[in-house]
């Protein structure tokens, strides 16, 4: 196993050096906070073998079972809840999330995300994703294909990583001219119905950190409208 040093900061850098050094055709990805299964491998080298026409495939991420906090368990049940994740294979479809594979789970066919120009800097799978599929590129979501992740495991650092992926967000489909007028109206609507469903004694610890996820990913998408 080769150890290669990014001296560039952020996500994207250092997953287009590993991208760029790596030796076979097909690059796998994933995150160090994160749990593969043992035959993780193994299911993306089958599935490439079985669909020639694949460029790129990943599967749901769920949250690790060990060694958690009441956050940790929250934070995963939530991601999962928020993604919904198809239970057979599905293309993934530009301007969707619907099926979309994630950064932590991942693997594409190197000439395909280099033909891509590698990742953003700021390292967004989803952006990369958008990319492939609007250049024809064939990408897939397979349930089979399971990673296990630790999510934050405190109220600041989920603000942080919502208020990041809500600039993401925005950055990203202005770059692919997807209109977000209708979608920021609205995020305050969400935001305050989420918070008055907490009214209810029912999982309200669950619901107070849903309120705090959608204010900081809103905050977020406003943010990266003036950046």
């Amino acid at each position: 196993m080769e150890i290669h040093h990014c001296p560039e900061k952020g996500i994207g850098p250092p997953r287009n050096l590993g991208i760029k050094m790596a030796e076979g055709n097909i690059v796998c990805l994933t995150d160090s906070d994160c749990v593969v299964e043992r035959d993780w491998l193994q299911k993306i080298w089958r599935f490439f073998e079985q669909n020639a026409d694949a460029d790129g495939v990943g599967g749901p991420v769920f949250s690790y079972q060990y060694s958690q906090n009441k956050i940790q368990k929250l934070v995963g049940e939530l991601f999962v809840e928020d993604y919904y994740y198809p239970s057979e294979v599905k293309r993934v479809q530009f301007g969707s999330i619907s099926g979309i594979i994630f950064g932590a789970n991942s693997a594409y066919k190197k000439d395909a995300i280099i033909s891509a120009g590698g990742y953003e800097h700021g390292g967004s799978n989803l952006e990369l994703a958008w990319r492939l599929i609007s250049m024809k590129r064939n990408l897939f979501f397979n349930p089979e294909i399971k990673v296990s992740h630790v999510f934050s495991s405190s109220i600041t650092s989920v603000f942080k990583q919502q208020f990041r992926w809500g600039t993401q967000n925005t950055r990203m489909k202005r770059r692919h001219r997807i209109h977000q007028g209708k979608e920021i109206f609205l995020l305050p609507y969400f935001s305050i119905r989420c918070l008055l469903s907490s009214v209810s004694a029912k999982n309200l610890e669950k619901k107070i950190l849903h309120f705090i996820q959608l204010v900081s990913f809103s905050l977020g998408r406003v943010y990266g409208l003036h950046s």
